[in-house]
């Protein structure tokens, strides 16, 4: 396997003992959690990279080797419209918060992207929060995944520092990792949607939006209609949960109705799209085109 590099970041896969326990920690304080019952333990991630897996590892050189970023996949079967599709399932993607302004992420998962590949696998799936917006711009405009699947309360009732407050609602993303999009963001030449281009050809804004104070609030709901949708999510969940949570469940439950009716008539999430300057907004971008899934039939 090649070793890819960030300036003094290394991305490989872990080897020993002690970096599979880094592992461990690296979980523990990415996800804030209370204790280490939800963390991936050291054995099952030995057990999966072993089996077909992969658990890489983003390796700062300058701070003595430290694990600083850490990416875990293992070999799955995809039951989707294109019939049973080997793939390999991201289970998590973790970047320590003093390092999340590299671009290590990115390169955890093009690594990911390019050792799936030389296995002859198309696939790659995972899943995230559909209200996190860097979560929904690394994965679908940077990396050209696509999401036609909602699960509401994916994973139950989280006690973890990101993730509780709100229902573990997911979308299901689809990295067809030779698409047009894939290939294209892996050369680092991700497609740039225009917001206001968009409405200006016909896309249905889905959501009138005021803000309440620093934060958006849903005043309306339009119908579902058209080639394509905008449906706006907050910029900034964090900061909603911390300061408005009721408003933060009100878009939870707001848009998980949007995103369930749209998936069932046949919409994709395809793009997202942002604006520039304060307030910034951002919003998924859906379309009835067909996935393009890198010539799988």
């Amino acid at each position: 396997m090649t070793i890819s590099t960030t300036s003094a970041i290394s991305i490989r896969p872990l080897l020993d003992w002690s970096e599979y326990h880094a592992a461990e920690v690296l979980q523990k304080v990415v996800w804030q959690m209370p204790d280490w019952r939800d963390v991936v333990p050291a054995e099952l991630l030995i057990t999966a990279q072993r089996g077909g897996g992969f658990v890489l590892g983003a390796f700062d050189s300058a701070s003595d080797g430290r694990l600083v970023g850490l990416a875990f996949s293992f070999v799955g079967i995809d039951e989707g419209p294109h019939g049973s599709v080997f793939k390999q399932c991201s289970h998590l993607l973790a970047v320590l918060p003093e390092y999340q302004s590299r671009k290590i992420g990115v390169q955890l998962k093009l690594k990911q992207r390019e050792l799936t590949l030389a296995q002859g696998i198309p696939l790659m799936t995972w899943t995230y929060d559909p209200l996190l917006f860097l979560n929904a711009r690394l994965n679908l405009a940077r990396l050209g995944a696509v999401a036609r699947r909602y699960i509401p309360n994916a994973y139950g009732d989280m006690s973890d520092g990101l993730n509780a407050g709100l229902s573990s609602d997911r979308f299901q993303v689809e990295w067809w990792l030779n698409s047009s999009r894939a290939v294209r963001g892996a050369a680092g030449e991700p497609p740039h949607a225009d917001w206001a281009a968009l409405v200006r050809a016909g896309a249905r804004e889905v959501f009138d939006i005021t803000w309440d104070g620093p934060f958006p609030s849903i005043q309306a709901v339009h119908a579902l209609g058209g080639d394509s949708l905008c449906v706006e999510i907050p910029s900034d969940l964090a900061a909603l949960k911390a300061h408005a949570p009721d408003l933060a469940r009100e878009w939870r439950s707001r848009t998980r109705d949007v995103f369930e009716r749209a998936f069932g008539a046949g919409y994709t999430a395809q793009d997202l799209v942002m604006t520039q300057g304060e307030p910034r907004r951002a919003a998924y971008v859906l379309t009835r085109t067909p996935v393009d899934t890198g010539g799988l039939r």
